[in-house]
Protein backbone atom coordinates (compact mmCIF):
# COMPACT_ATOMS: atom_id res chain seq x y z
CA UNK A 1 0.00 0.00 0.00
CA UNK A 2 1.43 3.19 -0.66
CA UNK A 3 0.73 6.10 1.16
CA UNK A 4 -0.15 9.31 -0.90
CA UNK A 5 1.14 12.45 0.87
CA UNK A 6 -2.40 13.95 1.62
CA UNK A 7 -2.87 10.65 3.94
CA UNK A 8 0.67 11.14 5.84
CA UNK A 9 -0.50 14.32 6.31
CA UNK A 10 -4.02 13.64 7.96
CA UNK A 11 -1.87 11.29 10.07
CA UNK A 12 0.42 13.82 11.29
CA UNK A 13 -2.20 16.42 12.12
CA UNK A 14 -4.01 13.16 14.15
CA UNK A 15 -0.94 12.68 16.00
CA UNK A 16 -0.42 16.14 16.42
CA UNK A 17 -3.71 17.24 17.74
CA UNK A 18 -3.78 14.12 19.75
CA UNK A 19 -0.92 14.88 21.56
CA UNK A 20 -1.92 18.64 22.06
CA UNK A 21 -5.21 17.61 23.53
CA UNK A 22 -3.28 15.50 26.05
CA UNK A 23 -1.23 18.41 27.10
CA UNK A 24 -4.67 20.33 27.50
CA UNK A 25 -6.25 18.39 29.87
CA UNK A 26 -5.31 18.89 32.98
CA UNK A 27 -3.84 15.93 34.69
CA UNK A 28 -4.55 14.88 38.44
CA UNK A 29 -2.42 15.98 40.73
CA UNK A 30 0.02 13.16 43.22
CA UNK A 31 -0.53 14.00 46.51
CA UNK A 32 2.34 16.15 47.87
CA UNK A 33 4.56 14.68 50.26
CA UNK A 34 5.41 16.43 53.75
CA UNK A 35 8.06 18.31 53.44
CA UNK A 36 11.41 17.08 55.83
CA UNK A 37 12.09 18.76 58.58
CA UNK A 38 14.83 20.71 56.80
CA UNK A 39 16.22 22.29 60.68
CA UNK A 40 16.76 19.11 61.97
CA UNK A 41 18.55 17.82 58.78
CA UNK A 42 21.26 20.60 58.37
CA UNK A 43 21.59 19.91 62.45
CA UNK A 44 22.47 16.62 62.24
CA UNK A 45 24.67 16.77 58.80
CA UNK A 46 26.78 19.20 60.77
CA UNK A 47 26.80 17.05 64.14
CA UNK A 48 27.49 13.92 62.43
CA UNK A 49 23.92 12.86 63.17
CA UNK A 50 23.95 13.67 67.32
CA UNK A 51 22.06 15.94 68.92
CA UNK A 52 22.95 19.02 70.66
CA UNK A 53 21.87 19.03 74.46
CA UNK A 54 20.45 22.46 75.73
CA UNK A 55 23.32 24.85 78.07
CA UNK A 56 23.10 27.53 79.89
CA UNK A 57 26.42 28.05 79.19
CA UNK A 58 25.95 29.34 75.47
CA UNK A 59 25.28 33.19 75.53
CA UNK A 60 22.87 33.57 72.42
CA UNK A 61 22.06 37.44 71.68
CA UNK A 62 19.44 38.40 68.74
CA UNK A 63 16.79 41.40 68.93
CA UNK A 64 12.71 40.20 70.44
CA UNK A 65 11.15 41.91 67.78
CA UNK A 66 13.70 42.57 64.49
CA UNK A 67 11.99 45.19 62.61
CA UNK A 68 14.05 44.04 59.19
CA UNK A 69 14.07 40.14 58.08
CA UNK A 70 17.37 41.01 56.17
CA UNK A 71 19.90 42.24 58.96
CA UNK A 72 19.01 40.29 62.15
CA UNK A 73 22.31 40.97 64.34
CA UNK A 74 22.94 37.90 66.14
CA UNK A 75 26.03 37.36 69.04
CA UNK A 76 26.90 33.69 69.97
CA UNK A 77 29.11 33.63 73.03
CA UNK A 78 30.11 30.75 75.11
CA UNK A 79 31.61 29.72 78.73
CA UNK A 80 32.46 26.16 77.67
CA UNK A 81 35.84 25.14 77.42
CA UNK A 82 37.50 24.05 74.50
CA UNK A 83 35.09 24.98 71.69
CA UNK A 84 35.82 23.82 68.27
CA UNK A 85 33.05 25.39 66.38
CA UNK A 86 30.38 27.18 66.38
CA UNK A 87 26.64 27.02 64.08
CA UNK A 88 24.34 29.62 63.83
CA UNK A 89 20.94 28.16 62.10
CA UNK A 90 17.50 29.61 61.44
CA UNK A 91 14.33 27.78 61.92
CA UNK A 92 12.10 28.10 59.16
CA UNK A 93 14.81 29.74 56.16
CA UNK A 94 14.79 27.50 52.99
CA UNK A 95 18.35 26.75 53.96
CA UNK A 96 18.51 26.88 57.80
CA UNK A 97 22.23 26.39 57.95
CA UNK A 98 23.19 30.63 58.15
CA UNK A 99 26.83 30.30 59.65
CA UNK A 100 29.26 27.75 60.34
CA UNK A 101 32.27 29.21 62.02
CA UNK A 102 35.71 27.00 63.04
CA UNK A 103 38.16 29.08 65.65
CA UNK A 104 41.58 28.20 66.08
CA UNK A 105 42.18 26.65 69.84
CA UNK A 106 43.44 30.64 70.96
CA UNK A 107 40.33 32.67 70.14
CA UNK A 108 37.58 33.13 72.27
CA UNK A 109 34.15 31.62 71.78
CA UNK A 110 33.01 34.84 70.51
CA UNK A 111 30.98 35.24 66.93
CA UNK A 112 28.96 38.17 66.18
CA UNK A 113 26.87 38.36 62.51
CA UNK A 114 23.96 39.14 60.98
CA UNK A 115 21.56 36.80 59.61
CA UNK A 116 18.59 37.12 57.18
CA UNK A 117 15.39 35.79 58.38
CA UNK A 118 12.25 35.04 55.94
CA UNK A 119 10.07 34.90 58.82
CA UNK A 120 9.52 34.93 62.34
CA UNK A 121 11.17 32.07 64.03
CA UNK A 122 14.12 30.43 66.44
CA UNK A 123 17.39 30.71 66.23
CA UNK A 124 19.59 28.46 67.48
CA UNK A 125 23.44 28.41 67.93
CA UNK A 126 25.45 25.08 67.69
CA UNK A 127 28.53 24.78 70.19
CA UNK A 128 31.27 21.74 69.45
CA UNK A 129 32.88 21.34 72.68
CA UNK A 130 35.60 18.70 72.94
CA UNK A 131 33.53 15.44 71.23
CA UNK A 132 30.22 17.06 72.64
CA UNK A 133 27.09 19.29 70.84
CA UNK A 134 25.26 22.16 72.74
CA UNK A 135 22.62 24.38 71.98
CA UNK A 136 20.83 27.67 72.84
CA UNK A 137 17.36 28.72 70.86
CA UNK A 138 16.16 32.41 71.07
CA UNK A 139 12.58 33.13 69.04
CA UNK A 140 12.65 36.13 67.22
CA UNK A 141 10.30 37.97 65.67
CA UNK A 142 9.88 39.39 62.15
CA UNK A 143 7.51 42.43 61.42
CA UNK A 144 7.45 44.14 58.01
CA UNK A 145 8.18 47.87 58.09
CA UNK A 146 8.74 47.99 62.01
CA UNK A 147 5.07 48.05 62.62
CA UNK A 148 4.17 44.93 64.96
Amino acid sequence: MTRTRRSFLRASLGLWLAGWAGLAWPKPKSPKPEAPDRLAQAIALETGGRLPMDSDQITLEAPDIAEDGAIVPVTVASALPGVDSIWVFVEKNPTPLAARFTLAPSLDPFVSLRVKMNESCGLIAVVKSGDAYFSARKPVRVVVGGCG
